[in-house]
């Protein structure tokens, strides 16, 4: 492929997949669940519009197609569908904090339900929160986060 064309099929990309992002990200759609559906239609496209004239299709050539291992696209030619909420990794990492609130016992008060957490502490904190069930995200724009959805509750 040529780089001019390169370019511009990069731009129609994101002048596409601009608002769709628009809509996954107001509702809480994950990136990880984005592009685990977007590996999946890659594979069922190239397997089902892309065969080699007069042969079969196979693992190994949808592979070579779509730049995918042939144990994942193995995996994904034998899934009907992509279930979009497996794994703990394909989770919005605000759901993941909250959720980490409600089940976790560590940030529970004395009566098992989810504690006011003081924003920093080494224990039963907001920050440890974060740091466990996000990852990398600081806490302050985890906090804004959470507050613009309305979900603050679990630090004053």
């Amino acid at each position: 492929m040529s780089r001019r064309m390169e370019k511009t099929l990069a731009e129609a990309v994101r002048r596409l997949m601009r608002p769709l992002v628009r809509i996954l990200l107001r509702n809480g759609y994950a990136y990880g669940t984005l592009a685990e559906q977007l590996r999946k239609v890659y594979v069922d496209v190239a397997f089902n519009e892309f065969p080699p004239e007069g042969k079969k299709q196979t693992v190994s050539r949808v592979s070579a197609l779509t730049g995918l291992t042939r144990k994942e696209v193995k995996r994904l030619l034998e899934s009907d569908t992509v279930d979009a909420g497996a794994g703990q990794d394909r989770y919005n990492r605000a759901v993941r904090v909250v959720s980490g609130w409600v089940n976790d016992r560590r940030f529970h008060d004395a009566s098992g339900k989810p504690a006011i957490l003081p924003l920093e502490g080494a224990r039963k904190s907001f920050a440890l929160l974060v740091r466990e069930y996000s990852g990398d995200i600081p806490t302050k724009a985890m906090l804004a986060m959470l507050e613009e959805a309305g979900h603050s509750e679990s630090a004053r």
